[in-house]
């Protein structure tokens, strides 16, 4: 039995860090390859594991290529995918989150901005008689 391996946290990238990340398998602009040579297109978990490994990049197989969805896998192997794939997940969402801050403290100045034009100009109107 071949050793099964999973690509480490720190190096688990998913394709585009600076965008969120779906599930893109097949009938995209880009076209994914699963590098897989045991897993045929019209398997039914073909899109799954184009997923977890050409999108997400967080599982990898055997060294040898294949992904040897047959055999049966121990606890510790499970482990090392699941670890690799939510290191993976949880990388995503600290980067959206933090996109998403910074997009709500943009907005937050330029609503203080607007606050201090509006402020402004109204100082500069004459006094109500």
């Amino acid at each position: 039995m071949g050793i099964l391996t999973a690509i480490a946290p720190a190096q688990a990238k998913p394709a585009a860090m600076d965008a969120v990340v779906e599930p893109v398998a097949q009938g995209t602009e880009q076209q994914l390859v699963l590098p897989f040579s045991d897993v045929s297109p019209d398997h039914w978990a073909y899109e799954a594991l184009l997923n977890l490994a050409g999108v997400y990049g967080c599982v990898s197989g055997y060294p040898d290529g294949t992904f040897r969805g047959e055999d049966t896998v121990t606890r510790h192997e499970f482990a090392a995918g699941m670890d690799s794939c939510l290191s993976v997940l949880t990388n995503l969402a600290q980067q959206q989150q933090q996109t998403r801050d910074q997009e709500v403290r943009s907005l937050i100045d330029a609503m203080e901005q607007s606050l201090s034009d509006l402020r402004e100009i109204e100082s500069d109107l004459p006094a109500a008689p």
